[in-house]
């Protein structure tokens, strides 16, 4: 698989990848027709976070470059190329040629055109990041960090306060989380002159396509690791319409007894991959549908939280 990450890089995962598959289906290394690897193969490939890649043929699929095919994968298709941008490409070749032959490093080569343009490389802000269980707590922290010059502090929101206790002038201009923790988050980090900022978790394409397949009237349970763990991913799940499915909701910690009675009233469950897990060692039914949904953060919400950071820099000069 020709493609390379630099997880060192100021460059975005998403925006390092992205870059390498356009740049392979425009010069035909990925051809017209072909089977893109799987979001599972590619990221065990990259040794990068699933949901990056997941989001990154999205955005190929909107873009034209790739189309996703029920049951069967993501397939290269005849990309949107005008004259503009096969002379990049060209030109992109030929530097890229001279600067193998140099034996110059890629990462080097693109700051030096930026400084000659007269920009700078975005430095990485320190950001905090809350959230309510560590499951989610690394994995939306590495999403940030995928897509955003970031670098983040992970914070379970009970260590909130510890966290933040006898700190006079902390390093985090901002702290991130999902809407559902928001207000609590905002009443101990803005006495500090941090601001909070609150970004939407939602279910990912993969499982809710898998949930649109069961037949109507199925039983599915909605299991978390807890109480606020499940009702996250259950609103999640609503927003997708998924009307036609019957809902219960469950988490581990009521107990195994209880959760081994609900779930045997179920045809399918959906839960985060550590919740999947302990399931696992429990004695559920054989049968019994497992779908893993981790959440992913909204990409407009990563948008917008990029354009706060970009824009840091002129409100500290007061220029803004």
């Amino acid at each position: 698989m020709d493609l390379r990450i630099n997880s060192k890089s100021h460059v975005p995962v998403h925006v390092q990848l992205e870059g390498q598959i356009k740049h392979l289906i425009l010069t035909g290394n990925f051809e017209v027709g072909s089977r893109l690897p799987s979001i599972r193969a590619m990221a065990g490939f990259l040794r990068v976070n699933r949901n990056t890649v997941a989001r990154v043929f999205t955005d190929l699929e909107r873009e034209g470059y790739v189309e996703s095919r029920r049951g069967s994968g993501v397939y290269v298709v005849e990309p949107p190329v005008e004259a503009e941008d096969l002379k990049r490409q060209e030109v992109l070749e030929r530097v890229m040629a001279l600067a193998a032959a140099q034996d110059m490093p890629v990462e080097d080569l693109a700051y030096a055109l930026l400084a000659r343009a007269g920009a700078r490389p975005q430095e990485k802000t320190a950001i905090l990041f809350v959230e309510c269980t560590q499951a989610e707590l690394d994995q939306f922290s590495d999403e940030l960090e995928d897509q955003l010059p970031v670098e983040v502090e992970r914070v379970l929101i009970e260590d909130l306060a510890d966290k933040l206790s006898g700190v006079e002038d902390p390093p985090w201009r901002l702290a991130v989380t999902t809407f559902f923790h928001i207000h609590e988050v905002q009443e101990i980090v803005e006495p500090h002159g941090i601001e909070a900022v609150a970004l939407l978790a939602e279910a990912t394409l993969e499982s809710l396509q898998r949930l649109m397949e069961l037949p109507s009237g199925t039983q599915v349970g909605v299991v978390g690791w807890g109480r606020t763990c499940m009702q996250n991913l259950s609103r999640s799940i609503e927003g997708a319409g998924l009307d036609q499915l019957n809902f219960v909701q469950v988490y581990v910690d009521q107990g195994q007894e209880e959760v081994l009675a609900i779930l045997g009233r179920v045809s399918a469950v959906v839960c985060a991959s550590i919740t999947a897990r302990r399931l696992r060692e429990l004695d559920v039914p054989e049968d019994l549908e497992i779908i893993e949904e981790d959440r992913i953060l909204d990409q407009g919400g990563i948008e917008m939280l990029g354009k706060m950071l970009r824009q840091m820099p002129r409100i500290a000069q007061g220029t803004v």
